[in-house]
Order: structure tokens, then C-alpha cells, then sequence
């Protein structure tokens, strides 16, 4: 798989319109395809806040090859402190496949997949997600306005 080097300025357009559309309307409360969005409005913000602090306006393949997904490693590198520390790990109901249980504990930084593919987090929930996420996003309006 290649990856796609993107500017800060499409980073920051990401941001803005993901975060935008994780955002229900009104008396609608965010699911789990808005936290997805959440997520990923977080991923650009993060990014695109990281390539300021680098004095840089491009998101190269290096970059992506040492962030991935991570969010918890952006943050590192932008040394924001505990406040906006995120979890390590995530745990969600084991499955049982051919008599077999499977536990499913992953990292924080596959909570995209969890999201994206229906699943539901045991520890934390997905509303202790979103509210760290959201939390995090508030903290990257304010460095990216």
C-alpha cells in the first residue's frame, strides 16, 4: 500500500468538514459512524497541527509511514501533556468463532476499526472515546483557528 503525501492546507479542510459532520444535529446524539468522522476530523486536525509545529505544509510518506494512525504518537510529538493523553488499549465483547472464544483487545489506535466495522468498545465505552476525542478536538480548534 502507497501512501499519499497530502498538504496542510487539504489537511486542515479535512479537519474542518470532518469535524463538522461528527457533529449532529441538535437533540441527535453521536453514534458510532459520527465518532468514526470524530476520529478522523482528530487524525487531520492532529496532523495538520503537527506539520505547523514543524514550520512544514506537507504530510510526506515518511510521515505517514511513523504516524499511521496513531494518535496517541501525534500527540506525543506535539508534547500536549496528560490533559489530552488518550487510552493505550480498548476492549471490546469477545466473539466465538467455531467454538472457539476470541478476546478482542486492541490498542487505542484501532479504534477506527471498531467504528468503522460495527463494533462496540467494552473498556473504554464509546462515549468515554468520543469525550476524550472531543476533547481533543476542541484542543485543535484552538491551534489550528
Amino acid at each position: 500500500m502507497s501512501a499519499l503525501p497530502f498538504t496542510d492546507r487539504e489537511l486542515k479542510r479535512a479537519w474542518r468538514e470532518l469535524s463538522t459532520i461528527a457533529t449532529p444535529s441538535a437533540g441527535i446524539s453521536r453514534e458510532n459512524p459520527h465518532r468514526l468522522l470524530l476520529f478522523y476530523a482528530v487524525e487531520c486536525g492532529l496532523k495538520a497541527a503537527w506539520l505547523k509545529q514543524q514550520r512544514r505544509t506537507l504530510f510526506d510518506s515518511d510521515d505517514i509511514e511513523m504516524t499511521g494512525h496513531s494518535l496517541r504518537k501525534i500527540l506525543k510529538d506535539l508534547k500536549v501533556g496528560f490533559d489530552l493523553s488518550l487510552p493505550q488499549n480498548l476492549r471490546l465483547n469477545s466473539v466465538n468463532h467455531n467454538k472457539t472464544e476470541i478476546p478482542r483487545n486492541g490498542d487505542f489506535d484501532d479504534l477506527h476499526q471498531v467504528w468503522r466495522y460495527g463494533g462496540k468498545c467494552l473498556t473504554p465505552t464509546d462515549k468515554d472515546c468520543e469525550k476524550r476525542l472531543q476533547k481533543v478536538l476542541n484542543w485543535i480548534h484552538g491551534e489550528l483557528k
